[in-house]
């Protein structure tokens, strides 16, 4: 074996001792005290992994990153309540109105909430 190859079986030997150990950091990295979640991130997040790798990662640490949408009950039983339009209000309070004169004393105080005949027939109200 002559010096030349000699010196480039040992730059070659060097090369791949070098890539060991960085290989062995980044094992180290991703297998120390790391959650599943946290290995899945810090492989999408290298820059260093091949396209391919990263999105996979990426897909199996999103389901953890954005939890899915659930239904959720309403905090409140509630049932609305039919709206009457205001013209069929007035016209319903006009009626009203218009029957109240045909009315004894007595049947109006009746519709007035709070109000009584006594003392002969003075409402309390006054």
């Amino acid at each position: 074996m002559t010096d030349t190859e000699k010196a480039e079986y040992e730059n070659v030997i060097r090369l791949l001792t070098a890539k060991v150990e960085e290989l062995l950091a980044a094992n180290e990295r991703l297998t120390s005290e790391l959650t599943a979640h946290q290995t899945l991130r810090a492989i999408y997040s290298d820059s260093t992994q091949p396209a391919t790798v990263r999105v996979r990662a990426a897909q199996a640490a999103l389901n953890v990153e954005s939890a899915p949408l659930k239904s959720v009950e309403a905090p409140l039983d509630l049932v609305a309540e039919e709206v009457e339009p205001l013209s069929i209000t007035v016209e319903r309070q006009r009626r009203r109105a218009d029957r109240l004169p045909a009315l004894s004393l007595e049947e109006r105080s009746a519709l007035i909430t709070g109000v009584s005949n006594d003392n002969g027939g003075n409402s309390s109200g006054d």
